[in-house]
This record gives structure tokens, sequence and C-alpha cells, in this order.
């Protein structure tokens, strides 16, 4: 690697989008290469490309200097590593009431959230931040009936369970989970500016 090469990483590693957009460029075929052969669940090769930019970011956030490590090397293995952590957990059983309704509308969020199992102290402390994000959102835009049907639902509860858990009509109930899913997507756009 050489002097620029050091000089932008760092730089993309402080956060500026410029010199990551540049990291992005140069790595582009390593997306494509790092997804080759692999399918995700209720989702497509651009979905496998979005989670192998995001091990890219995570790689570069993470590379350590005074390691004797390749750069490329690294960042190549944190997208394969992220990849395949995406695919098992939309493989889970836990995850499958998430994977199986349509919580995420492709048509206007074309990017989804994996919950990383073994995440070292940064994805950690990153998952936790967004988390914490989240509920601040939930907690100033959702009502309290929203809170509780989002709540169920994570659970993995259907619409009848949770209907009769809080003694509404399952109308009540589809026309809430509705609005999570605007007030969410809403969410989503905002996060990603």
């Amino acid at each position: 690697m050489d002097a620029t090469e050091i000089d932008i990483l760092k730089k993309a590693k402080a956060g500026d989008d410029e010199s990551f957009e540049i990291l992005l460029k140069k790595y582009e075929k390593y997306l494509y290469i790092s997804t080759k052969g692999y399918y995700l669940t209720n989702g497509d090769k651009d979905d496998l490309i979005q989670e192998a930019i995001i091990g890219l970011l995570k790689g570069i956030k993470s590379f350590d200097f005074d390691k004797d490590t390749s750069f490329k090397t690294f960042v190549t293995l944190c997208m394969r590593r992220h990849i395949v952590t995406a695919i098992k957990n939309s493989n889970a059983r836990k995850n499958n009431m998430l994977n199986t309704t349509d919580f995420f509308d492709d048509e206007i969020i074309d990017e989804k959230i994996y919950v990383e199992t073994g995440a070292n102290a940064e994805e950690e402390y990153l998952y936790k931040e967004l988390l914490e994000e989240f509920g601040k959102y939930s907690k100033e835009h959702f009502s309290k009936l929203e809170k509780e049907v989002l709540d169920y639902l994570i659970k993995g509860y259907n619409y009848g369970e949770i209907a009769d858990k809080i003694g509404k009509s399952n109308k009540v109930i589809d026309n809430t989970y509705q609005r999570i899913k605007v007030k969410v997507k809403n969410w989503l756009k905002d996060l990603k500016k």
C-alpha cells in the first residue's frame, strides 16, 4: 500500500465519505467476487452486495495499521464474513418471522439490517447504538399501540395472537402494522442520509 492509499484509508477510518467512495470504487470488484456462490434467503444479489459493502466499511473502520496484514486481504475477509453471517442470520429459525413478513418493502428500502452473532466489541457497540437510535425514534413517533404490536411481532406472534393478547380486532392489528412499516421505512431513509 502506497502513502496515498494509506492517507485515503486513514481519512475513511475517520469518517470521510469521499475517501470511503474512493476505496469502494477501488475494491468494487472484490464486492462482486465475495458474493459469488452465495445465496440469501428472501434476498437477491444486490442484498449480498450491500452486505459486502457493510463488510468493507467495517473492514475500513477496524483495520489496524500496526498489524502485519495486507489491507486487501483483510477487507476481503471482512466482506466474506459479513456475507456469511448475514446468510446464517437469514436462515436462522429465530429470524423466521422477520424473513416471512413483508416488513421491508424492496421497492422503497433496498437494504436489510442483520444482527450479527459473535460480534466483536466494535460491531456490538454499533449495533447497540443503532438500537438506541431506533428506540428514541419509536418513543417519539410510535403510539402506545404501535409499540405494543411491534413488540409482539418481534417476539413472533401472528395477528390473531396479538389481537387476543391486547383485546383488539385483526383489522386494528393490520392497520397498526401498516403504520409501523411506514414509520420504520421513514426511519431507515433518514438513517441512510
